[in-house]
Parts: C-alpha cells; sequence; structure tokens
C-alpha cells in the first residue's frame, strides 16, 4: 500500500543578531540559541514572560471601533433585543461566550434581551447565511453583533439591514476584494486595509477588545455607576486564540500572547465551574498543548457534528453539576467525531499518494463535512502540501437522510508555511467565476462550497491557484530540530525554561531537540502503535512515549540494546501531582 513521502529534517538557523540580544539579556546559551531561530528581529526579554494588559494597543485604533461602541451603548441604554450571531468553531464559540458574558454579567443586561445565533455547519455552512439571516429576522432585534464571522457576508446583512435591523459585524477573517460589508453600520475588523492594529488577534479577541472599550463608554456616560475589569472574560478568549491557530510569534503577536497568558491563570485558578469539571479530568497545570488537544477538539465536537450550542453552555455554566452534564455530552461527540475522522483520514491517505502536484484535493461521497479541516490538516502534516477536502453539503448531518437532489459539495482547506488559503481561494473565484459558489478564510485555513459536477475542474484550478504562489518547488513533510542539548543539563531546568515562555503556537513552535539514546526498555501502548520506552542518554535513563510508532505490520523495528537518534520535544508527565519528565519522540532520525 502507498505510503506518505518521508520527512525532511532541517537544523533551524539562528540569527546573530538576536542571539546576541538574548544572550545580552541573561539568556541562557541553548535557550538563546532556540528563541533567536524563531524571533526576526532584537526584542526586550521581558517582553518574553510580560502579561501586562497595558501593553496591549488601544482598540480605538480598530476602523468602526467607535462607531460600534456607540451604537452598542444604545442598545443596552435603550433596552433593545440583541442578536448575538457566532461561528460554530471553538473561536465562535469563545466569541459568544465573551459578548453574552460582557453583556449580561458585567453590564447587567437582562438575559431576555440577549439572543445567540450559529449556523449549522453541516447544513448551513460558515457566515451569515441566508437561514441564520431568516433566523435573525424572526427574532426582530434592534441590533445584530456578529463574531467572528461576517466580513463576507454582505447580501445578508442588507437582507437583516432592510428588515429594519442594525448590523455590527466583529470578526478577523480576510474581507474580500469589494471591501467591507457596506450594508453594516460598523465592521470591527483588524484585517482592513485602513488598519494598523495588531492583525493577529482571533475573533474572540476582537470581541473582547470591543466589549473592553464598551464598559469603558458606559462608565464615561454613567449609564452604569460602576463596572469590574472585563479581564476575567480571558479565559474564553485564551481557548479561542489557542484553538484558531493565529500567530504566537513575540514581536508581532504580543496581544495574543498576553491574552493567552492571563487566561491560563484564570483556568488554572478554576475561575469558572466549566474550568473545575476540565481540570477534575487532569493531572497538572494547563498550558496551550493542554488546550489545544483536550479542550478545543471536545468543545468543538458538537458544532463539527451537529448544533454548537452544547459547547457555549458548557463555557457559560453557572453550576458544576450544570457543566459536568454539557462536557460529558460533549465527551461522547467527540469520541464520535475521533471515530469518524479515523475513518476518513484511513481513506484520504491512499487517495492523496496518488496525487502528484503541489495540492491534495479529494472528494468523498461517504465523508463528513464535520470534520474535512482536522483531516486536510493530517494531509498537509502527512506530505507537506496544501490540502483540501470535499463532500456532498450536508453529508454526516443527524437525522437527514441524503438524497439525489444534493447537488453542492462543501469543502474545507488547510495550508502550509508561506502559503495563503484564503489568497488561492479568491484566485479560483476571480479567474474561474462559475466555481466557487462561496468561500472564505484567511491565511492558514478556509472553506467553500462548489457544485459536485465541477469537481474536477476545481482540483484543476486550484492547482493552478497553488503554482501561482508556490511555483515548482518540491515540497515535502519538514521536521524542523533545534539541534541537541548540552550534556549534563539538567531536563527539569529547560522544561521550566520553555513552560514559562508559554504559550507556544504557530509562528513559534515548541522545541525539539535530537539525540542519541539506548534503549533499555520497550512496551507496547494502546492498540499496540504506540511505544513506551526508557531511553539512556550517557547520563541517566529517561521516559519517553512514542505515539504510533509502529506501522500496520505491527513489526517494531529496533531492540533492546540499540542505539538510535531521535527527534523529540521534553514533556512533563504529571502522576499523583508528581512531575517527572517524559521525551516525546516525533522521529528517529540519521544524523
Amino acid at each position: 500500500m502507498p505510503t506518505p513521502p518521508r520527512p525532511i529534517f532541517k537544523s533551524r538557523e539562528t540569527d546573530d543578531a538576536v542571539y546576541a540580544n538574548l544572550i545580552k539579556g541573561g539568556l541562557a546559551d541553548w535557550l538563546a540559541k532556540v528563541l533567536s531561530s524563531r524571533l526576526d528581529n532584537p526584542i526586550d526579554v521581558e517582553l518574553l514572560y510580560s502579561n501586562d494588559l497595558s501593553n496591549v494597543e488601544d482598540p480605538s485604533l480598530i476602523p468602526d471601533m467607535d462607531v460600534a461602541v456607540r451604537r452598542i451603548v444604545g442598545a443596552i441604554k435603550n433596552e433593545e433585543k440583541i442578536v448575538l450571531v457566532c461561528d460554530h468553531d471553538m473561536d465562535g464559540t469563545g466569541s459568544a461566550a465573551v459578548l453574552w458574558s460582557a453583556l449580561i454579567d458585567f453590564f447587567n443586561v437582562s438575559p431576555s434581551l440577549v439572543n445567540v445565533v450559529t449556523s449549522h455547519r453541516l447544513t448551513e455552512g460558515y457566515g451569515i447565511t441566508e437561514p441564520v439571516a431568516q433566523r435573525i429576522i424572526d427574532i426582530k432585534p434592534g441590533l445584530v453583533i456578529s463574531a467572528d464571522k461576517g466580513s463576507s457576508d454582505e447580501p445578508r446583512i442588507k437582507k437583516i439591514a432592510d428588515a429594519g435591523i442594525d448590523v455590527i459585524v466583529t470578526d478577523h477573517h480576510e474581507i474580500g476584494a469589494n471591501g467591507p460589508p457596506k450594508s453594516a453600520i460598523a465592521v470591527v475588523n483588524p484585517i482592513r486595509t485602513d488598519s494598523n492594529y495588531d492583525k493577529h488577534v482571533c475573533g474572540a479577541g476582537v470581541a473582547f477588545l470591543t466589549m473592553a472599550k464598551v464598559r469603558t463608554a458606559l462608565i464615561q456616560e454613567e449609564i452604569r455607576e460602576k463596572i469590574p475589569s472585563l479581564a476575567p472574560l480571558l479565559d474564553y478568549v485564551a481557548v479561542a486564540t489557542i484553538a484558531d491557530c493565529v500567530s504566537m510569534k513575540p514581536e508581532k503577536a504580543s496581544t495574543n500572547r498576553t491574552f493567552v497568558k492571563r487566561g491560563l491563570q484564570l483556568i488554572n485558578n478554576k475561575t469558572r465551574p466549566c474550568w473545575e469539571v476540565f481540570c477534575s479530568d487532569l493531572h497538572g497545570p494547563v498550558d496551550a498543548e493542554t488546550i489545544g488537544f483536550r479542550l478545543a477538539p471536545a468543545v468543538a465536537a458538537a458544532g463539527r457534528l451537529d448544533w454548537a450550542e452544547v459547547g457555549f453552555k458548557f463555557l457559560i455554566a453557572k453550576t458544576k453539576a450544570e457543566a459536568q452534564s454539557h462536557w460529558q455530552e460533549l465527551q461522547n461527540e467527540n469520541a464520535l467525531r475521533k471515530e469518524i475522522e479515523k475513518k476518513l483520514r484511513e481513506k484520504a491517505i491512499p487517495e492523496a499518494c496518488k496525487k502528484n502536484g503541489q495540492s491534495i484535493v479529494l472528494f468523498f461521497e461517504d465523508g463528513h463535512s464535520g470534520v474535512h479541516g482536522i483531516t486536510a490538516s493530517r494531509l498537509v502534516e502527512a506530505f507537506g502540501k496544501p490540502a483540501g477536502i470535499f463532500s456532498p453539503k450536508g453529508a454526516g448531518v443527524k437525522n437527514v437522510t441524503p438524497t439525489d437532489e444534493i447537488k453542492i459539495a462543501s469543502g474545507s482547506f488547510r495550508g502550509i508555511p508561506g502559503f495563503n488559503v484564503k489568497e488561492a481561494l479568491s484566485y479560483v473565484s476571480e479567474k474561474y467565476p462559475e466555481l466557487l459558489l462561496s468561500h472564505g478564510g484567511h491565511v492558514g485555513a478556509g472553506g467553500g462550497s462548489i457544485l459536485i459536477s465541477s469537481f474536477e475542474q476545481f482540483v484543476i484550478a486550484y492547482e493552478e491557484a497553488v503554482n501561482a504562489q508556490i511555483g515548482n518547488k518540491e515540497l515535502k513533510p519538514i521536521i524542523w530540530v533545534d539541534g541537541e542539548l548540552p550534556i549534563g543539563l539538567s531536563d527539569f531546568n529547560v522544561l521550566d525554561e520553555l513552560e514559562k515562555l508559554e504559550p507556544w503556537g504557530r509562528d513559534f513552535a515548541y522545541p525539539t531537540f535530537k539525540g542519541k539514546f539506548e534503549v533499555k526498555a520497550i512496551k507496547t501502548l494502546g492498540d499496540g502503535s504506540h511505544l513506551k520506552l526508557e531511553l539512556w542518554d550517557g547520563v541517566k535513563v529517561l521516559d519517553a512515549i512514542w505515539f504510533n510508532a509502529v506501522g500496520d505490520d505491527a513489526v517494531i523495528e529496533f531492540n533492546i540494546g540499540d542505539k538510535l537518534n531521535f527527534v523529540y520535544s521534553l514533556k512533563s508527565n504529571w502522576y499523583r501531582n508528581n512531575k517527572k519528565i517524559q521525551l516525546q519522540i516525533i522521529s528517529q532520525i540519521d544524523y
């Protein structure tokens, strides 16, 4: 059976000026090397560790912010009915929690005046779609506030506006060639071409910044006598920021880093019932990786398979019992999501092996649009190429039997470093307007819909769009390596220093090192595909875990006593409140 190409190992290159600056700032040599391969310019060392909200730029710099704030303040003052329209992923769910909690818990708006409207991922797709617009109109609010969507939805926003309803868009997605939606009274989006604000803030971050300015205005205009700081809402912003894979690079995304640092503190302090429940399942503190791999997939699972409300209800739960009930439902949905994803991935990998171009775009008649994005990400990891997956629109939706009338396919796309997914989709849309029925997204991810009958033409057009950006550059999966740690360096000290630099993430990848070890013990875990090892580094024996180390043939290709070169990450392994070092093996490597 064909398999993905073997990855290329590349050593990260350090920037001499950045390295010298970090050494001058008091960092150890090994840490200065790690950071100087991730930073483009010298930086104040203190900013790497800061979580001071005073360093966040004034959000009044975002175009239309003042217009939006005045209208929201007016709606609160006049007790108008408000609809919050939010996306169905983790960023959208976090955005909904930010807006809801700000209005109700901080600004004392009656819950009877606030409605949350989301779209159904499988049947309605992304954005303010026609069914979403109609649901809003039926509610008859005075004001609509979007979050994490709306920047490309002028026709539906016009429909809402024509019904006498004001619409404020808060978003972070790319804006189309025609500019911000003209029918919205305000479009608060730092991505706008006329914006000089930090362009890396996620949807929940933009929603938070908007509500922070509303708080200030409510106090200044004496509509509310006193309102506490909205900083306690940064837990919602943190989980959304991590889940949406926006940049974490210190010198260009300091706002994201500040929000995540503050949010993780709130989560670890268990400031809400949802965090009490979530943390009860864990050993050790919550970090960005825990959110990315444990919380976000579960909260987003409901929106992937059906309506997204359960994740929202979990986040805003007022009691531990309520949060526990919602969390159990999310866990069940996530288990089902994993099963569906596994089946699709097992079909997608062999099909992707047959593709010879610079991109991978697949169609599955029996696919599931709720896991397209995750599966496309797996293809990017395995092949190092931009990838997209389509299936009939609504495929996998609960309680609905697909019919022959389904003519439209919906797809999700994921990109690679140096490639812009939104630009590629826009390229196809502009050059071949008959192909894409709708599309949207940002640099790293996007989505679109096509006629099923147009799939083969779309594959050719998307390959052309990818080539327009990448050319004939050879694309393969790459594993970046930070070199070897000095012999005798305490692994605990290394891990402590890395943990202080949280959050790691996009544009600021967690370090991976290489080293030579003698295998002292081997044990299979789970279904036999994972290995637990004991490795001797010449000084001490270290525990190691290697996920998906054993292929379908179930043969372990090394023995106790073998000396092997591994690429690995240092991780903490908590058991009964005791912290141990564990190597997470990424790959075997030839020096």
